[in-house]
């Protein structure tokens, strides 16, 4: 009877967890079409057929992402910011050719210019505000100038 009591006891705490397991997770399934993310608690069923039934798992990623190679982008500064009339590009780069876009606070393209001997770009035609300035290239970031 001393040998039986222990086991008795320790069935009924996992039949009791069991439940518990049940209760949480009860309708949450895993299944072919289902999308998860590293770090979410998913339920992966027991038994396929009974919706309620399933293990508690979190999805873990042992793997670590890396960048082969770091190239930072070339610099390119952009004065006087901000401007009234238009503004100077400086960078170890050629920019004689390169299209430039400004861009309005929307989104909406309102200049496309390519760059001359001087490295500039007139401004005059824009109204006051904060515009976007791309270059076509993508070799340098995206920045914003303020005309007044």
């Amino acid at each position: 009877m001393r040998k039986l009591t222990p086991i008795l006891l320790l069935s009924m705490g996992c039949a009791s967890a069991q439940s518990l397991v049940q209760t949480v997770n009860s309708g949450s399934l895993v299944t072919a079409s289902s999308s998860v993310s590293v770090g979410e608690i998913v339920v992966v069923p027991v038994n396929p057929i009974q919706s309620q039934s399933g293990l508690i798992g979190i999805l873990t990623q042992n793997g670590q992402l890396e960048v082969a190679e770091f190239s930072p982008a070339p610099k390119v500064v952009a004065y006087p910011n901000p401007t009234t009339a238009g503004i100077s590009f400086k960078t170890d780069l050629n920019l004689i050719g390169e299209k430039v876009s400004v861009f309005d606070q929307s989104g909406k393209l309102v200049l496309q210019r390519l760059i001359g001997g001087e490295n500039n770009l007139d401004l005059t035609s824009l109204s006051s505000g904060i515009y976007l300035i791309q270059f076509e290239n993508k070799k340098f970031n995206a920045f914003k100038i303020v005309k007044h």
